[in-house]
């Protein structure tokens, strides 16, 4: 069996939802941490709608 101890640790040095609720269950206060994001130019976005286009299912050639 895991102990408890070792899961909030785990728990501690993840930034999930699932760890956030593993916090709470135990009782634990979540830390509040600041997300960083980070801001692409659109130029350096070419192809990127031909990635997520959708050109049908494959699926469709198994009839």
């Amino acid at each position: 069996m895991v102990p408890i101890g070792y899961m909030i640790r785990a728990a501690l040095r993840c930034d999930t939802a699932l760890s956030r609720a593993m916090l709470r269950a135990c009782g634990v206060p979540v830390p509040r941490r600041f997300r960083t994001g980070s801001i692409a130019l659109v130029d350096e976005c070419d192809g990127i709608a031909e990635c997520f286009a959708n050109h049908g299912s494959p699926m469709d050639g198994r009839r």
